[in-house]
């Protein structure tokens, strides 16, 4: 019988999207002057390493291409088909004492660690086993660097646009007076798994009638009748990435006060949209909406932020809001979303998501939001 060759298989080689993010993250591990950093947030550990299961940390050393993903029996064979190119240590004790192994074989004298994301017993078990000073807590820089998207990322994102949209669209078309805000709001985000989604990038908003006046309304018993309205915001997930849209709709005709604020909003957002454009200050893309609706008298109703960046996490960064101090840049992708909110009444909020284009914008999302579009 011939034998069977006890090489090792050598690794493949780590996809270039990945490799540029982590080459851009050890600018700045060897600034920090450590050996590695502990990446423990799971949507950081996904971005470099596309590994997408939980409660395992990935090590970023300062210097040459391997990530080490530290992880248990339940997630190796995962780990092999969603990152075949990193290092992955199945662990059999604490998280502390592989951390401990790994520095001492690398000879690493300190490693970094997500301030944000560990808790005070990890930090605690760390520093006990390692000794304070050869854990450092650091500001890593991910949430602005995954706040530009890659090629890779904005296709996901349209693709999540895409399947939200179809499912919308197979949503009105069976609203009928007498369903319920629960029932709505189940059968799209059933549309949107059957469409091929991930899931719903975070809990459907359905609100029909005054409860509309509520921003983050939790969808209810509450039914929809003729004449009436229904607020909607929902995103879709698609190979991790989120998407994010708001509209209401009218049962028939749309009411006179909710038909007069809808067009305040539509403009509002308008203008915010054509203030979009690489460099511009974030507090003035939010003016531009936040001026329309003071000067139209609903200032106090539009008390949240104009909108935020979407990505692995349905809020990133940047926030376009009055205290926002930074500039686009391009590559970001964001939501516009003003709203006015009358108690007893009802609200509207329309919201698009709209990638900073080097010389502009552009619109992602292709929902009508006319007032005649939304009258179903």
């Amino acid at each position: 019988m011939a034998r069977r060759s006890k090489q090792r298989q050598k690794r493949p080689a780590t996809p270039a999207h990945l490799r540029a993010r982590v080459r851009l993250l050890q600018r700045r591990v060897r600034e920090w002057g450590v050996g590695a950093l502990l990446v423990s947030n799971a949507r950081d550990v996904r971005y470099l390493t596309g590994f997408v299961g939980e409660d395992s940390w990935a090590v970023v050393p300062a210097k040459g291409a391997g990530v080490t993903v530290i992880s248990d029996s339940r997630f190796e064979e995962q780990i092999q088909r969603e990152a075949p190119h990193v290092t992955a240590k199945m662990r059999r004790r604490g998280l502390s004492d592989e951390i401990t192994a790994l520095m001492d074989k690398r000879r690493m004298e300190r490693i970094a660690f997500q301030a944000d994301y560990v808790t005070c017993s990890q930090r605690g078990a760390l520093a006990k086993k390692i000794g304070a000073r050869r854990v450092v807590p650091v500001d890593d820089g991910l949430i602005q660097q995954r706040a530009v998207k890659g090629p890779e990322e904005i296709a996901a994102i349209k693709k999540a646009l895409k399947i939200q949209q179809e499912a919308f669209r197979r949503t009105v078309e069976q609203i009928k007076p007498g369903q319920t805000e629960q029932q709505i709001a189940a059968f799209l985000e059933y549309q949107m798994r059957l469409l091929g989604a991930d899931g719903a990038s975070f809990p459907t908003i359905v609100a029909a009638d005054a409860n509309a006046s509520l921003p983050h309304a939790i969808p209810g018993s509450r039914k929809v009748k003729k004449g009436g309205i229904v607020l909607i915001d929902w995103g879709a997930v698609c190979g991790g990435y989120c998407s994010d849209l708001t509209r209401v709709v009218s049962i028939g005709k749309m009411p006179a006060k909710i038909r007069t604020i809808y067009q305040i909003v539509l403009e509002a957002q308008q203008a915010a949209i054509q203030a979009i454009s690489p460099g511009r200050a974030l507090a003035d893309i939010d003016a531009a909406a936040r001026g329309v609706i003071e000067k139209a008298g609903y200032g106090e109703r539009f008390g949240h932020s104009l909108g935020h960046g979407i990505g692995l996490d349905i809020h990133e960064q940047p926030t376009l809001s009055a205290r926002s101090k930074g500039r686009l840049r391009e590559g970001q992708v964001v939501t516009v979303e003003p709203g006015i909110y009358l108690p007893g009444v009802g609200g509207v909020r329309i919201e698009d998501d709209i990638l900073v284009t080097p010389r502009g914008y552009r619109v992602l999302s292709h929902l009508p939001s006319d007032v005649e579009s939304m009258m179903i």
